[in-house]
């Protein structure tokens, strides 16, 4: 028997991609993103980036140096619309313009967005000024944080950490 070469028809349409690089340790945020998804047309993959401890600026910036492979095995050799860097801290340590860099080496298409750059853009957008700040982070980390938000030009006018 001779067997029948089938040609594939693929939908033109698809939903947009999501790439997620999520803590090692962090075993919320997975949840957390299908329930902000879960009624859209959105396909959503993730990959684990290691961890290190203890949390200081240092480590995070550590852990960073591993961004680009672990945003390249998000469907290797495909093109997603956004990957999504989930390490608040991470991002302010390491700078939001090294965490874009290092994902788009491995996916240039790729639209680039962290928790705390998305928080700013969401507060600028809503017109807000004054802040409360709750952080899991140690001292040290909760003072970047503070930064942070203060070089964006917020007013902070609460904050607590748990350290």
């Amino acid at each position: 028997m001779e067997p029948k070469k089938i040609d594939p028809k693929f939908n033109d349409f698809q939903n947009p991609k999501i790439g997620l690089i999520a803590l090692a340790s962090d075993y919320m945020i997975e949840k957390d993103f299908v329930n902000v998804i879960k009624d859209k047309n959105i396909d959503f993959f993730v990959n684990r980036i290691k961890s290190y401890n203890p949390l200081t600026s240092e480590n995070l910036i550590k852990m960073s140096e591993e961004v680009t492979n672990v945003t390249s095995d998000i469907l290797p050799d495909e093109k997603i619309d956004c990957v999504v860097y989930g390490c608040t801290s991470g991002t302010i340590a390491a700078g939001h313009e090294s965490i874009e860099k290092k994902i788009k080496l491995a996916k240039p298409e790729a639209k680039v967005t962290t928790p705390s750059t998305a928080a700013i853009t969401a507060l600028k957008k809503l017109n807000i000024k004054k802040i409360s700040i709750f952080t899991p982070y140690p001292k040290k980390l909760n003072n970047e944080v503070v930064d942070f938000f203060k070089n964006e030009k917020f007013e902070i006018t609460s904050n607590s950490y748990f350290d």
